[in-house]
């Protein structure tokens, strides 16, 4: 039984060991996910609806801008914020 207990030990101390060795030659666990989920949304069609929904987000985000950017004009020229 204790010679199981070592091995196990052993063998848990080696895997720990070659991974932190190997954790440093290739990209993390999320950077890879990432990687897989932009693939899979660039395969699917424009109508599919996170794409959509990022679509969604760009142009308010665009909007958002031009309404800044229209605030920002008013108080030039009124002189004085609203």
């Amino acid at each position: 039984m204790k010679r199981l207990v070592i091995g196990a030990v052993l063998a848990a101390g080696m895997v720990m060991a070659v991974k932190m060795v190997a954790g440093g030659a290739g990209p993390t666990v999320g950077e890879r996910c990432s990687e897989v989920c932009d693939r899979f949304l660039d395969n699917m069609p424009d109508s599919f609806p996170p794409n959509r929904m990022m679509a969604d987000l760009e142009e308010i985000k665009e909007r958002t801008t031009r309404i800044l950017e229209v605030l920002e004009e008013r108080e030039d020229v009124d002189g004085s914020p609203e």
